[in-house]
């Protein structure tokens, strides 16, 4: 029984799809076997870990962890596999160029942060593979933009976060400079008077813009434009960024939402390390304050295992559901948070964010598949798993984007912790 339960995982071992040969059609699978490759030690800058806590140790083997898993389930082709189901050793239906380009822009990130090569050289080729999916515009060429119908695709996301993985380069060059630009020029064309961003073309309905959906897409539109203006500065970007931070106020002050401030606050940090207008440093310390009070504490003796995760808010108000992956996101943004603190000489909110963080990146920690939480898996079948996040406590499938948000946290809490 046993040999035979191990004849039919192995092949699940030689690929990340992990598609079962015998048991499906006979196409190849989307993945090459080389990308099941066990974890290897980093060929990068070594760094003096002595320094650091043991909790910053831990997130520091985390992280580097999540960094080659990405790496791993790059293709041939030069995306990601989007998404795998362990239990049943099948891929996830379903593909987002969204969450490609956070998957390419994470491990730039943590690339750049390691000083791993193969990691960078894997991000840089995923980018150039999404820039080949946009184009020109036929009536303007400083405009580019995904070349695929605007009503079928998510520009507005998409686009910013594609800008987002390219300034997250160590040395982006020129050439991928231009054409980021390119691509801020069109989420230019996308903002309204009032500020607020549409995610489909311009002229369609405004009220659409203050949905949530939208407003989640904006933050990552600003949040790349914001970036871009370091390397690659104009003052209509500066312009854009404060129209929109109007009208994203208005929205916070009419209902508060969890997407608004995960996505808003790195965008409005961005803004206040660029400008140091107080303004931006409200809405980060307003949004940061607020997700910090969603966050559970070792208050709650009876479910230890949800502290540092944070709340759903629903209808308006914080629901006592079990924290999910969705806390990567509110980590990444108290990260965002911190800088701004620490920027602006705010030691009280600093430690209250940094502390928020870590407690945050722990439980984080918990959604990781690592070498001790595999032991139902077959050996073979492990390296395809280790370094993911899966959904939470109860689900354990994997997405990039679930291990993007993750490791760009850890990331952050690392470097906040090693300034």
């Amino acid at each position: 029984m046993r040999r035979h339960a191990l004849l039919l995982l192995l092949p699940a071992g030689l690929c990340l799809v992990l598609l079962a040969a015998a048991a499906q059609t006979p196409q190849p699978p989307v993945v090459p076997a080389k990308h099941a490759e066990p974890a290897r030690p980093s060929t990068g800058m070594a760094r003096d870990l002595t320094k650091l806590t043991a909790p910053q140790r831990l997130c520091y083997v985390s992280a580097h962890q999540a960094m080659d898993w990405l790496r791993r389930t790059n293709r041939q082709d030069g995306k990601f596999v989007y998404g795998f189901l362990p239990d049943l050793r099948a891929p996830l239906d379903g593909d987002s160029y969204t969450a490609q380009a956070g998957a390419a822009y994470a491990l730039a990130r943590a690339a750049g942060y390691f000083g791993d090569e193969p990691s960078l050289a894997i991000s840089r080729q995923a980018l150039l593979t999404l820039l080949l999916e946009t184009t020109l515009d036929s009536r303007d060429k400083s405009i580019r933009h995904m070349a695929a119908p605007a009503h079928l695709v998510n520009r507005l996301g998409g686009q910013g976060q594609l800008v987002l993985a390219i300034h997250a380069l160590p040395a982006p060059g020129k050439d991928l400079l231009e054409q980021a630009d390119q691509l801020c020029n069109y989420l230019r064309k996308q903002q309204l008077d009032n500020g607020a961003l549409l995610v489909t073309e311009a002229g369609d309905d405004p009220r659409t813009a203050s949905g949530e959906g939208a407003l989640e897409c904006a933050g990552i539109a600003l949040q790349g434009v914001l970036c871009s203006q370091k390397l690659q500065p104009a003052l209509w970007k500066l312009e854009m960024a404060r129209k929109a931070r109007a009208f994203s106020h208005a929205c916070w002050q009419q209902q508060k939402s969890f997407t608004l401030a995960v996505r808003h606050t790195p965008a409005w940090a961005e803004a206040y390390l660029l400008t140091h207008e107080q303004a931006y440093a409200g809405e980060v310390y307003t949004m940061a304050d607020w997700l910090c009070s969603l966050q559970y504490d070792s208050s709650d003796p009876v479910r230890p295992t949800w502290v540092g995760g944070f709340r759903s808010w629903v209808d308006g108000r914080p629901m006592q559901f079990a924290p999910d992956i969705r806390s990567a996101e509110a980590a990444e943004a108290l990260g965002a948070a911190c800088r701004v603190a620490r920027a602006a000489g705010d030691l009280p909110r600093w430690q209250r964010y940094s502390r928020a963080l870590e407690e945050g990146v722990r439980f984080l920690r918990t959604l990781q598949y690592t070498e001790n939480r595999m032991q139902h898996f077959v050996e073979e079948y492990r390296p395809a798993l280790v370094g993911g996040f899966h959904a939470s406590a109860q689900d354990g499938k994997l997405r990039i984007d679930y291990t993007q948000h993750a490791l760009a946290a850890l990331v952050g809490y690392l470097e906040q912790a090693m300034e």
